[in-house]
């Protein structure tokens, strides 16, 4: 069940406001002028009544109602503008200005069933206008009208000439999540890529792609979260796909095919990848084994058909494309590939027959409904969300029903669960809350209190069986994540459990103070599992107290301070006593005791003085008392133990851009580059060093790489908008500051006060423009 970001899933208030802003929707635009309007009212003079019910006073006419809506909108006050836009349309019902203003702020405050109307009067006026289209058919998404947003958000497309790329970017995403529950994988991706373009892939996209390859007909929200680790793998594949990165995202593939070996369809795209990239042989051994895990389908026969036939192949070509089309007659795909097959063996008649066949059917998703809802089945939730207790009790009162029997038995065995619970009778407690769920399937509250019991138990595989069904309706839930993350972190389903325990920190994580340590003390661990040091110290640093887990967060501590990406647990004995301390080093950096903690660097690398990365932590914390010197001579050391690692080159670079000494800078930066080509720190750093030696051109070309690697920096936008104006391009420079100042904003409100130091934490040291 993956939960979509703000970033791309919707546009909030605060930015539609100032789209709206600074977007004049002229009603010659809408080729309705304001006067036609007029001249087409009727005659408005007394009293009328708004669309919200309030009088209109005869005394303020329409130029006077529409002055102020105005004002409303562009002083950002969304709920009074949409009560002067409908007092104003009361008056002037053909004014399309006003529909497309009114339809707009009803979006922007989440009024989606209002906006609809709206949206509709103004496209019934100006049926051309793309934007419009784009956010009805938004709209009818959140009000799961996905039939009527698929046609109006294909509608939009049709039309292009979008007045406001961000709500291209938006409606094309939710075109694509719907193209993927239609079953229209290849449709999907496309559109979704031809908007994304050159740019970053925000996460949500990724997720969309993943879906698309994995040819799962539903949408993100619809998929059960125990697959969020396969989605999240899989979309990285998805996207250097849909970028044509053929080569990195074959790289990628043989480790998600053994991590997943049975699941449908990832054999098929690695097949196509190969295939795609010359290599028939390797995509042959990939297509046989979607067969195996695939039978029902014809999609990977219709691959062997082709690929067989490019080998010479031609009489295996034929029998492929015959199971293909025994297995699906109605698909056209299968029937050409029977042909194409026919034709190369000289079969020319067959092969036309076959062809006129094909043209014949209808080019409808080449998928089979049995196989469309096996897959289906297998991603969606275990068992259908059931209606939660308060939409029952509504149902209930509706339907003019009082209590019933069987509302006894389950308040008796709802209070029972609850006072087991509270005497720790955990048994007791599994027992009563199942009973009850079993007269109240929706209850959420018994949900939920059944999953934590079940957690603190042990009884792992039952607790993520009923948070998940929790989560189902309560996505805001940090809580249930994060103890969702945990129980798989026991399950030993590392990737899930790290990715829920993220959710969970991102959503506000609530608790005791020992509860929060252990949900911080397993994301840190599991950050440094995937080497994600820094930000593992970010977070381990917060878990540091209270005492129950103070050992093993410093331990943990010391792993991310040495770059093992290793659990606790994986660390070999013969390394303990190594991690131990500098562990203890790195609790000393954060409480600034940094004279006392650069002893101990000293100590151990008399002790260890080919440790990996241990010269690079020691410089690290040198730099980060602006000892610039020492830290280069620390980096230098780390260059001789730790030749093929890019960071004592990004270090070394970063070091000399801090000095001042850009020159100096290019060479760390440019092997730091070529050791780390996906690093987005190396892009920035040569990026930095090329743009403060005259050489814009490179700056903009570096970069933009970071940007494209790892979106969302506020200081690579500032560097892109600086270099933007030394390659002589004000509005591209205008564009990189204001994005710039808006992800610096963001920055400012959600950073941790003070400037503690923060271990090996790349990130936050370039973050000084």
């Amino acid at each position: 069940m993956f939960v979509p970001l703000p970033q791309i899933a919707s546009m909030r208030v605060a930015r539609l406001i100032g789209f709206l802003a600074r977007f004049s929707l002229a009603a010659s635009l809408l080729c309705v002028p304001i006067g036609a309007a007029a001249a087409q009212s009727d005659d408005t003079s007394t009293a009328s009544t708004s669309r919200a019910g309030s009088p209109i006073p005869a005394s303020r006419d329409f130029d006077a109602v529409s002055r102020d809506a105005a004002a409303a909108r562009e002083a950002g006050e969304t709920a009074k503008a949409v009560d002067e836009y409908a007092r104003a349309l009361a008056l002037h019902p053909n004014w399309a200005e006003g529909w497309w203003y009114l339809g707009t702020l009803q979006y922007a405050l989440d009024h989606y069933s209002e906006a609809v109307p709206s949206l509709k009067k103004l496209l019934e006026l100006a049926p051309g206008n793309a934007d419009g289209w784009s956010l009805l058919g938004l709209c009818e998404f959140e009000t799961r009208n996905y039939a009527a947003s698929l046609a109006d958000l294909e509608k939009a497309a049709s039309l292009g000439n979008l007045d406001d790329p961000e709500i291209g970017r938006v409606a094309a995403y939710h075109l694509a999540m719907l193209l993927n529950r239609n079953g229209e994988f290849g449709r999907a991706a496309r559109t979704l890529s031809a908007a994304l373009g050159d740019g970053p892939y925000p996460q949500q996209a990724k997720i969309v792609l993943a879906i698309a390859l994995l040819r799962a007909p539903l949408l993100p929200q619809e998929i059960d979260p125990t697959h969020d680790a396969l989605l999240q793998r899989t979309g990285e594949v998805a996207t250097l796909l849909a970028r044509s990165e053929m080569g990195k995202a074959l790289e990628l593939f043989p480790a998600l095919t053994r991590d997943f070996p049975r699941v449908a369809y990832l054999h098929l795209a690695y097949g196509i990848a190969l295939a795609s990239n010359g290599q028939p042989a390797e995509a042959l051994v990939q297509l046989q084994a979607e067969i195996e895990d695939s039978p029902a389908s014809e999609l990977p026969l219709i691959q062997v058909s082709a690929v067989e036939r490019s080998l010479g192949h031609l009489e295996e070509a034929r029998r492929a494309a015959e199971r293909a089309v025994a297995l699906a007659p109605t698909s056209a795909a299968a029937h050409q590939a029977l042909s194409a097959a026919l034709q190369s063996l000289g079969k020319g008649q067959a092969a036309a027959a076959e062809a006129r066949l094909a043209d014949s059917l209808p080019p409808s998703p080449p998928d089979s409904e049995s196989v469309k809802a096996r897959v289906r089945d297998w991603y969606s939730s275990s068992r259908k969300a059931a209606p939660s207790d308060e939409a029952k009790e509504d149902a209930a009162q509706l339907n003019g029903g009082g209590p019933k029997p069987e509302d006894d038995e389950f308040e008796n065995a709802a209070r029972a669960a609850a006072a087991a619970e509270a005497s720790g009778n955990a048994p007791e407690a599994i027992r009563l809350y199942e009973h009850a769920l079993q007269q109240r399937p929706g209850w959420d509250l018994g949900l939920f209190s059944l999953g934590m019991v079940s957690y603190s138990a042990g009884l792992y595989p039952q607790a993520v069986e009923n948070l998940t069904r929790y989560l189902e309706r309560n996505t805001a839930d940090g809580s249930a994540w994060a103890v969702l993350g945990l129980c798989e972190f026991e399950l030993k389903d590392y990737d899930n459990a790290l990715i829920h325990l993220e959710r969970g920190e991102q959503l506000n994580l609530q608790g005791s103070p020992e509860s929060l340590q252990i949900a911080r003390y397993h994301l840190g661990i599991l950050r440094n599992r995937v080497a994600r040091f820094e930000e593992a110290t970010s977070i381990l640093a917060s878990a540091a107290k209270p005492a129950p887990l103070r050992g093993d967060v410093e331990f943990a501590m010391g792993i991310a301070q040495l770059r093992m990406p290793l659990l606790p647990a994986q660390v070999p004995a013969s390394s303990r006593p190594l991690v131990r301390d500098a562990g203890a080093i790195a609790v000393l950096l954060q409480q600034g005791r940094y004279e006392t903690a650069f002893a101990g660097f000293q100590r151990l690398l008399v002790k260890f003085p080919q440790t990996p990365f241990l010269h690079l932590a020691y410089g690290v914390a040198l730099a980060s008392l602006s000892k610039y010197d020492e830290a280069a001579e620390q980096m230098q050391q780390e260059l001789l133990i730790s030749p093929s690692s890019e960071w004592p080159n990004i270090r070394l670079a970063w070091i000399a851009l801090r000095q001042h000494r850009a020159a100096d800078a290019l060479t760390p930066a440019r092997r730091a580059v070529a050791l780390a080509p996906d690093s987005a720190e190396a892009h920035y750093l040569l990026g930095r060093a090329s743009l403060e030696s005259g050489d814009p051109n490179t700056a903009l070309d570096e970069l933009r790489k970071a940007d494209k690697i790892a979106p969302g920096s506020a200081e690579v936008h500032f560097a892109l908008g600086r270099a933007y104006s030394k390659a002589g391009q004000p509005e591209r420079a205008e564009q990189e500051r204001a994005e710039f100042e808006r992800l610096n904003a963001r920055l400012q409100t959600s950073a941790p006060a003070g400037d503690a130091y923060e271990g090996p934490h790349d990130a936050g040291d370039l973050s000084t423009p």
